[in-house]
């Protein structure tokens, strides 16, 4: 059982007498608990404080699958650290049994939080010391789960206080920008990391930022100080995935002349990730479906079996619900990997303001990554071509369009530095054109109805065959109609 305990916040957790949706209490139920049972603590006797049945009863209504318990300590004194102590050290140890407990010590008096210390210090309990940092005070936006870590220092009765954010910053995609329309999927995805063993499957088109969204939920979570290993199945054959992912025996095939560990071996207590998973094949689908079932796994020529530790995190820009209807991908993996689905949007759905926020946050990004004295900046006229174009590359192409700037531009970039397929886009998925969209549509039903023009007519819902025709002729698809 995982229990979390906790005082409530009188300041903070109400607002009078009502209950504070953006208090800490509420605020950690809405994005980080994963517990089995909340024991939320009050100062007055047991039964004898309204507000703590007020809070409980909140919570209860908002999650009622949940189960939260309000317990009343009689603390006359809130700020008799002794006193406070040995009440939290009997009720910490009446329910010692339990497979972790997470103290949440942001709510609470000084001498509460020293109190918490001391008992994860001395009492040899699985307990973990717990704080909340508001959204406000984050750079993503959203609100962030830090452990406070504790380390036994060589100078005798004292210790050292460790404040390790479960999403690290150095473990942080700093080039990653977290606009309006990314908001919602990092706040599923923040609920995601909550839950530790839950699959999650990440579907969005190349470039979105499927393994920054991934990396996001490792770091959030409580693997963030275990490894984050990914691996892209697309680029791999089937012999040598299954050799890279469970890690092989001297000997097991033709230059295997070293025992080798697999990814699942060294992400071990963290987080795998698997990028363009619906590329699999057959074989490889059932071999994962297995691994997954059993939570276990054995390397490739060994006889001995593995347990696996991971977080799975699947990707692919492959609609998965339609390769399993077209017989391409198997529906129990399917299931098995999408218990928490995520899907990253187009850089043609944002808006055209975040669009511009994104280009200037790259311009800032890559000035520092290339070490450059100036950032580049554009003329009107360069803006202008920038907003209408959609990139279809998304977010990594027009990454990669800022840093190629810097290499190639001056310090104004003009239209005659960006390269012409932007200028005079080539494709519909590009422009907002509506003529290279109408281009395109004629020639996707030509070639859908085998280039017979009267099928294509109706399904185009053009007045007659005269327009159609006129149509094929200005766009040189002559060649299309059979």
């Amino acid at each position: 059982m995982k229990i979390l305990v906790s005082w409530y916040a009188l300041s903070n957790d109400f607002d009078g007498n009502e209950v504070q949706l953006g208090g800490p209490t509420c605020q950690f139920h809405k994005h980080f608990y994963q517990h089995d049972l909340h024991l939320i603590l009050s100062t007055a006797a047991p039964d004898e404080d309204p507000k703590l049945d007020r809070l409980v009863n909140r919570l209860l209504l908002d999650y009622p699958k949940r189960r939260i318990e309000g317990r009343g300590m009689g603390v006359k004194d809130p700020i008799n650290m002794p006193d406070i102590k040995a009440k939290v050290e009997a009720l910490l140890l009446r329910i010692s049994e339990a497979d972790q407990i997470d103290l949440f010590i942001s709510p609470g008096t000084p001498a509460m939080q020293v109190a918490w210390y001391l008992c994860h210090m001395n009492l040899s309990l699985p307990t973990r010391l717990l704080q909340t940092r508001a959204s406000k005070y984050t750079t993503t936006g959203l609100p962030e789960l830090i452990e406070i870590r504790t380390e036994q220092s060589s100078i005798p009765v004292s210790m050292v206080l460790l404040e390790q954010l479960q999403r690290e910053e150095d473990k942080q995609t700093s080039s990653f920008l977290i606009t309006e329309t990314l908001k919602p999927v990092y706040e599923r995805a923040t609920r995601v990391a909550g839950t530790d063993r839950v699959t999650c499957l990440i579907q969005g088109a190349s470039g979105t930022g499927k393994e920054n969204l991934a990396k996001f939920i490792h770091n959030q979570s409580n693997r963030a100080n275990r490894p984050f290993v990914a691996i892209n199945c697309a680029a791999i054959g089937d012999t040598l995935l299954e050799s890279r992912l469970f890690g092989y025996e001297k000997g097991a095939f033709t230059g295997a002349d070293k025992k080798t560990v697999g990814f699942f071996d060294t992400a071990k207590g963290g987080t795998l990730f698997l990028d363009e998973i619906g590329d699999i094949s057959a074989s490889m689908q059932q071999t994962l479906l297995r691994v997954l079932q059993e939570q276990e796994f054995t390397p490739v020529g060994a006889t001995t079996v593995r347990k696996a530790d991971v977080r799975i995190i699947a990707a692919t820009h492959k609609d998965l619900r339609h390769e399993c209807q077209q017989g391409h991908f198997r529906w129990d993996l399917f299931y098995r990997l999408s218990v928490a689905e995520l899907r990253l949007p187009t850089l043609a759905e944002w808006s055209l303001t975040e669009k511009r926020l994104l280009i200037d946050h790259f311009v800032v990004i890559k000035q520092k990554a290339l070490r450059r004295t100036k950032q580049i900046s554009f003329s009107s006229a360069s803006r202008n071509v920038l907003d209408a174009y959609l990139f279809p590359g998304n977010v990594r192409e027009l990454e990669n369009l800022i840093e190629s700037l810097y290499v190639f531009a001056d310090e104004l970039v003009n239209v005659a530095d960006l390269p012409s397929w932007i200028c005079q886009p080539d494709n519909a998925a590009s422009t907002f054109d509506w003529q290279m969209h109408e281009k395109d549509l004629i020639r996707r039903a030509l070639t859908y109805f085998k280039g017979n023009k009267t099928r294509t007519l109706e399904a185009l819902g053009y007045g007659s065959i005269n327009t159609l025709t006129k149509k094929i002729e200005q766009y040189n698809l002559a060649s299309i109609v059979y």
